[in-house]
């Protein structure tokens, strides 16, 4: 590998000039269709030519509107883990902001730098800023695992046909215990894994973030709307999902896509690399067509999906890169920039 890509892609994404902003949602857009051309090849391109005939442009409106949805479930996330535990007082237009950047994925570099940055410059300190960023990636997780429960266990009443046990069990069963079990150890050895030690650290910021999502969870009338928001935003993503299969001419029944949607949703775009650009590509067509979609479809469809999830929302994310660049500009940030 040339030496200047490692060093172009590690560099912070609010930092870089139009050009290079460009070049890189092309490169983006380049892995998702390296993801489809190489399932695709598994497959079989005779197939993938057959789903590609019942291709719909219609249903490609969906996506946006849901979407624009999904942002405002996700601003409301963003502003409880932000304030809850009397959290720093950041700026609703900077929530607004990071927000809008951890949701498009493209400019969430570091999977949860800009967050990170946002605490500091408000006031938070270092080791609170982590404990909330990490906070943030245990309330995604979290709640796909409240709907990925909840729709697992209405699949296995309703007896839905075409959905493998194999997918429905483990969501059914798993998460209300493993949910249990991690607010046990948060409440019982969080304040042991203090100090310098690094490894120690770690596991005290997850140790707390596993605490600030118990907290939410405690005053539902106050923290409500952070829960309710991330499911919102689970939801809707899924909606666009389902709208990329039928715009190839499927109408997969939504509980099933759910399963495989969750199942295959590793991480969100906010913390994989260029907004998870070749990777989730990979991994959802798998999920969701073992959960009763014909593969090339999937194929197909999530190939949509993906590649509207990169483009629709980066207008979005670079109107506000002057907003993310005062951030950037901040005492806080210059000082973190130099000593990473």
């Amino acid at each position: 590998m040339p030496g200047w890509i490692p060093q172009f892609l590690s560099g912070h994404q609010i930092e870089r000039g139009w050009r290079a902003l460009a070049l890189l949602l092309v490169l983006a857009s380049l892995l998702e269709l390296a993801a489809c051309a190489g399932l695709a090849y598994v497959a079989g391109f005779a197939h993938l030519r057959m789903a590609l005939a019942h291709f719909s442009a219609q249903w490609l409106l969906v996506p946006p509107a849901a979407w624009s949805l999904s942002y405002v479930g996700y601003f409301f996330a963003y502003g409880g883990i932000f304030r809850v535990q009397a959290g720093p007082e950041v700026p609703w237009r900077v929530v607004a902001a990071v927000a809008l950047a951890g949701f498009g994925g493209f400019l969430a570099y570091g999977g949860g730098s800009l967050d990170g940055y946002a605490l500091r410059t408000a006031g938070a300190a270092d080791s609170d800023a982590k404990v909330r960023v990490a906070g943030l990636a245990a309330l995604e997780q979290g709640a796909l695992a409240i709907l990925g429960c909840g729709v697992s266990i209405a699949v296995l009443f309703a007896r839905v046909r075409g959905v493998p046990a194999s997918a429905t069990v483990p969501w059914a069963v798993a998460p209300i215990p493993g949910f249990l079990i991690a607010f046990w150890l948060a409440d019982r050895y969080m304040d042991r894994f203090a100090g310098p030690n690094r490894w120690r650290a770690l596991i005290g910021t997850l140790l707390g973030s596993v605490r600030v999502i118990w907290d939410l969870f405690a005053k539902p009338l106050r923290w409500g709307p952070a829960i309710v928001g991330m499911i919102v935003f689970w939801a809707a993503d899924a909606v666009a999902a389902w709208a990329g299969l039928a715009s190839f001419g499927l109408h997969m029944n939504v509980a099933a896509l759910f399963i495989g949607f969750a199942s295959g949703m590793l991480f969100t775009r906010r913390t994989g690399p260029l907004a998870g650009a070749g990777i989730l590509a990979l991994l959802l067509p798998l999920t969701i067509s073992y959960c009763g979609a014909p593969f090339a479809t999937a194929i197909a469809g999530v190939f949509a999906y993906r590649l509207l999830s990169i483009w629709v929302p980066a207008p979005a994310s670079l109107a506000i890169l002057p907003t993310l660049r005062r951030i950037g500009d901040s005492p806080t940030m210059a000082v973190l920039t130099r000593s990473g």
